[in-house]
């Protein structure tokens, strides 16, 4: 499978942080959305973000980044 996304760029996130954020077309594993705490399926399109500035302490840049389903993030829903 090939796995198409889009180049990143800073969005707002639920949190009114600036986000790095990448669109992905479909994902090649498993992950947890942190907006509603449920997968994020094999082959599902979604969203991934990482904070452009972490507070001291939290992981930052790529460490940071977490997959959320797409209408989760368009919906702002915060991290549980």
């Amino acid at each position: 499978m090939t796995r198409l996304s889009s180049m990143p760029h800073t969005e707002t996130g639920p949190d009114g942080s600036d986000y790095q954020v990448r669109r992905v077309s479909l994902s090649s594993k498993e992950y947890t959305c942190p907006g509603c705490l449920r997968p994020v399926l094999v082959g599902a399109a979604h969203v991934v973000a990482w904070p452009e500035e972490a507070p001291y302490g939290l992981p930052q840049g790529l460490d940071g980044r977490r997959h959320w389903h797409t209408d989760c993030w368009n919906r702002g829903l915060r991290p549980n």
